[in-house]
């Protein structure tokens, strides 16, 4: 053996012993008559006290990997900051097991260095501890869950990563097939359709830590793949599923964070958006938003026909300048409401100056909504659009209570977000806003054939802090309104044959009641560990452009690679 002990291993009872130790030179301090390294490994560090001839005969640089033998010995001058900070560790020789270059970073917590920086040498930002201790959560979660899955007699089953390209929300990745030139196969962006056979075959309780690929813009809580903790199950409502996940994603908290979540509350989600703006409601903190659509008859042209919603932020009033005000209004533009009003709590009551084109009882009907105390903040937001309206205003009261600090990181406040519409009505008719296997809930099955639009659906997502965690449903196994379904989103039998023609087929072979989700593993790391970047919390990410800069991927490959495949590449315009 190489070392008969980690860095982070030895403490005062230790003193005494001869030990060998291997790592990375993570710090040198030469202080001519005292020599001190500090070596690292992935469990801790070491102090090593080497005399400084000895070390000027073999010189050390941050980073070197050596293996090192000494006496372990009690250190004069502890470091409480250490686990090992009472001892360290007199050596007697060392030996260099790999040189290393400078650096293009300094290796630790905290750096400055650029992300593409880091994400080029990944190899070396990965000695940082902060990295190495989020993927060692991550194997602590994963490996919690399979225990509470296992414990409920789910199965662990793999399925295919070279699949039928099936509609899903986003791009597929597609993989082209040398056996069957032309054709193609696509990367799962789920595992939706297997695990549903899963079920159909009898296999009952299913899950899988399973790889997803889905090809869209990036963003700072999004990877072009990802792991999600997969599980569908048969013979369930849809409270059977929210327990196993409320179950599930305690036990991960508990075990991996040491953190207890409260019971997970349930939100509908028209009070979701009525409430807080956003179908990933933050509830750390109040400020609800109201309604005051009677608004709409007060008087002022521009609340004419429009949804009005207001949001009340306490203690703000005096820090509203104009500037202040551009920079909401920037914001709400994003959701395309481009006007807002800001109302000022003075001498108890409402003022702006808008509000003198607005009837008085609609100003007193105002004063009794919104309530509130001398230097709050009101801003209204009307659109045409009710939704559109609450959203905006939901955004800014995120952002408000980042800035008043409301939204304390160690409070956890999960919540499932259910009774989601089923259809949205479109010029063209009706699309989606699940996917096309969701159920309606049991009492709106009859709308199926009535008013669509008004249909609520089985799904449900876990949201946690204002994260999307997990989503799913439960799955419709009728094939009557399976069709329906497919009728009302315009689908022809011969769209169904192209799109689903395997799966349908199991709709005539006795399909059961079933109902699933998936949990995003990086998001749920995310929330975890306090973190707001996923690629902290993924060994080898892509950045924000989908790429790796590491290894340089995506790369062009050899021409004889396309040939055999019956592949040429068209060159773009401007390329």
């Amino acid at each position: 053996m190489l070392r008969d002990h980690t860095c982070g291993e030895l403490r005062a009872a230790d003193a005494g012993k001869e030990v060998t130790l291997c790592g990375w030179v993570a710090k040198v301090r030469n202080l001519g008559s005292l020599c001190f390294v500090d070596l690292r490994d992935t469990y801790g560090i070491t102090q090593l006290n080497i005399d400084p001839a000895y070390f000027d005969a073999n010189r050390l640089h941050s980073e070197y990997c050596i293996q090192a033998k000494g006496k372990v010995q009690l250190r004069s001058a502890p470091n409480p900051d250490l686990p090992t900070g009472e001892i360290e560790v007199a050596i007697s020789e060392y030996r260099v097991l790999s040189a290393s270059k400078q650096t293009p970073f300094i290796i630790a917590d905290k750096t400055d260095a650029l992300e593409d920086t880091r994400l080029k040498w990944r190899y070396l930002d990965l000695r940082r501890p902060v990295l190495q201790h989020a993927l060692k959560v991550r194997d602590i979660a994963l490996t919690a869950a399979r225990e509470y899955l296992h414990s409920l007699n789910f199965n662990e089953i793999e399925t295919p990563t070279l699949i039928k390209s099936t509609p899903e929300g986003a791009r597929d990745y597609l993989v082209p097939s040398r056996t069957y030139p032309g054709k193609f196969y696509a990367l799962p962006q789920s595992p939706q359709l297997y695990k549903q056979l899963l079920m159909v075959a009898g296999m009952d309780k299913y899950f899988q830590i399973a790889r997803c690929y889905r090809d869209e813009d990036q963003r700072a809580d999004r990877q072009p793949e990802f792991d999600q903790i997969d599980v569908e199950m048969s013979f369930c409502e849809r409270e059977d599923v929210l327990h196993v996940i409320e179950g599930l994603v305690s036990h991960i908290f508990k075990v991996a964070g040491n953190i207890e979540l409260p019971p997970f509350e349930r939100i509908s989600y028209d009070d979701a958006i009525n409430l807080y703006g956003t179908d990933k409601p933050d509830l750390r903190f109040d400020m609800k938003l109201k309604d005051v659509s009677f608004l709409a008859q007060a008087g002022f042209k521009a609340f004419e026909g429009c949804a009005v919603k207001a949001l009340v932020v306490p203690g703000k009033a005096q820090e509203t300048t104009r500037k202040r005000m551009q920079l909401d209004e920037q914001l709400s533009a994003k959701f395309k409401v481009p006007h807002l009003m800001h109302a000022k709590r003075e001498n108890g009551q409402w003022t702006c100056a808008a509000f003198k084109f607005f009837a008085p009882e609609s100003l007193a009907q105002l004063e009794q909504v919104l309530g509130g105390s001398d230097g709050d903040l009101a801003i209204l937001a009307a659109d045409r659009d009710y939704t559109r309206a609450a959203t905006a205003l939901g955004a800014l009261r995120v952002r408000y209570a980042q800035e008043m600090g409301l939204r304390d990181p160690k409070v956890f406040r999960p919540c499932f977000v259910i009774d989601w519409p089923l259809f949205a009505k479109t010029e063209e008719g009706y699309e989606a806003l699940s996917n096309p296997f969701t159920s309606p809930v049991p009492e709106d099955m009859h709308l199926l054939w009535e008013k669509p639009e008004d249909i609520r659906s089985t799904s449900y997502d876990t949201v946690l802090n204002g994260e999307e965690l997990s989503s799913g449903a439960i799955r419709i196994y009728d094939k009557k309104a399976q069709w329906r379904v497919f009728e009302i989103l315009g689908l022809s039998e011969k769209d169904i044959a192209e799109r689903f023609g395997f799966f349908v087929e199991a709709f005539d072979y006795g399909f059961p009641p079933e109902g699933g989700f998936g949990i995003g593993v990086e998001r749920l790391m995310m929330e975890l560990l306090g973190d707001e970047n996923i690629r902290d919390v993924v060994a080898f990410p892509k950045n924000l452009t989908a790429a790796e800069p590491m290894s340089n991927a995506p790369d062009v490959v050899p021409a004889e690679s396309l040939d055999c495949l019956g592949i040429r590449l068209k060159a773009k315009e401007g390329v």
